[in-house]
This record gives C-alpha cells, structure tokens and sequence, in this order.
C-alpha cells in the first residue's frame, strides 16, 4: 500500500467512526416520549357553605380561598373550611360564573338571562362594570352563560350553557368575541382553564360528569358524580392537588383529590 492509498484509507476510516459517534449521538438524544396527561381520581371531602345555589367556583385573589357564584345575589368568598362571607351582592342577581385575572386581582363574573359580562375592579370590588353583553346566543332565557374562566394575554372563555352549548373566547382589549365553538358535553354549567395543563375542565350537570377537555372542547376524560345533586361549578387547584366542584343545590363544596393533576 502505498502513501496515497494509505492516507485515504486513513481517512475513510475516520470518516466511518465520526459517522458512528453522531448516530450514537443522535440515538442517545432522542426525547423520550411523554405520556398523556391522564390524572387519576383518589377521594373527595364534602365542605359545607351558606352560599346560596353555587354556580360558579374560582380560586380567590388572596391565593387561599375561593370565590363563587350565586345566581340568587352574586359573588361569595368561601374559606377553606367553609366559612362564607358576601364578596359583591345584588339582589336578584343571577350570577352564573366568575374567574379573577391573576395579574391584576380584577374579578369577572357573568350574568344569564342578560347575557353580561362584568368587572369588580381590585382591591375595592366595590363597583360593578358592565363589559359586554353576548346577544347572539341565549338572551332572556334559562340556558344561556353559565361558565367564565380567565386564559391568557386578556382573553377570557365563556361558555353559553346549551341550544347550543357554545364556547367562545372574548377578547378584553377588542371587547369583542374572538371565536366560537361547540363542545363535545351535553352542556356547559361551568368552566375553568388550568394553565399549568393548558386544558379545560367542564362540568356538565345533566349528564352530572366532571369532563377534561381540550381548549376547543374536546373531551378527553369524563368523571361521574353521581353523589353530587347539582353540580354546576368547578375549579382547578394544583397547589391542594384538587378539583372544587359546587353544588347549586345544597351549598356544598366537595375536595375531589386527585393523583397526577
């Protein structure tokens, strides 16, 4: 062999075992495949309340209790161990829904039959402001929003109960609504985005199912709860590892604890 042909073979040689590491290489990088995010249900605990009729549930500006509510009055704050006190109140109020933007501690709640969304501006949450009223689908019935919930870069959903059972996203900044959709539940009675999932869970009451759901309304998993009456409010809870879910009828609040949330 002389010096040309041992210089390439050299290199040849070299070559092949650069190509082998980079495969190995490419092998040993290779994302490992995530499983599907499947929480599994463990227990419940059962709070009573004296909110009358619970219909909506949130976490509270303060980070530790949560806010609910009403379609008697309004807007309630219920401690963890039950402890209710009004937090906005009008008579006849027939609130259905409330979600607080985490940034600003601002409360929004909605209001069936009128079709309004509004906002209590913080730390007051004395004034009620009229943001936008949803004329197209449910005005002046029983069926119409029923389900709020804050999502991101001032965009909230909201959920008109059912004929049909609409979600839409509206826009705070353009106040006007940005899309809308059909779910795959019987209805929407409430609904709550969790951004550490990027999901939404809906409860749907005549069904009486707890229902993880894509941003476009997709079921994903379905949970009966059979147990609860009326349920009609739910909301997320990492930092308690639970769901809160509301009973419109006896003013409980059940702790659904689960594995994986």
């Amino acid at each position: 062999m002389n010096k040309l042909q041992l210089t390439l073979f050299i290199s040849l040689v070299v070559t092949l075992g650069c190509i082998l590491v980079s495969m190995r290489l490419m092998k040993g990088n290779k994302p490992e495949e995530t499983e599907p995010y499947a929480p599994k249900f463990c227990q419940f605990e059962i709070i009573q309340t004296t909110c009358p009729e619970v219909s909506g549930l949130c976490l509270a500006p303060d980070g530790v209790g949560l806010l609910a509510a009403s379609d008697e009055d309004g807007v309630y704050y219920i401690a963890p161990d039950g402890t209710t006190t009004p937090f906005y109140t009008e008579k006849n109020l027939d609130c259905e829904g409330v979600t607080v933007n985490p940034a600003t501690g601002d409360v929004y709640y909605i209001v069936e039959r009128k079709q309004e969304l509004r906002r209590l501006r913080g730390p007051e949450y004395n004034q009620s402001e009229l943001l936008f009223v949803f004329e197209d689908v449910g005005l002046h019935t029983n069926s119409g929003l029923e389900g709020v919930a804050w999502y991101r870069d001032d965009i909230l959903f909201v959920g008109n109960q059912k004929r049909p059972s609409l979600l839409m996203q509206y826009s705070l900044q353009e106040n006007r609504i940005l899309s809308g959709c059909l779910t795959q539940t019987s209805e929407i009675a409430d609904l709550c985005y969790d951004p550490v999932r990027d999901v939404l869970w809906v409860m749907d009451s005549d069904a009486c199912t707890i229902n993880l759901c894509t941003t476009e309304g997709e079921i994903l998993q379905s949970w009966p709860v059979p147990y609860i009456a009326n349920a009609e409010a739910v909301c997320v809870d990492h930092a308690r590892g639970c769901l809160w879910i509301g009973d419109d009828t006896t003013s409980r609040i059940f702790k659904m604890e689960f594995e994986g949330l």
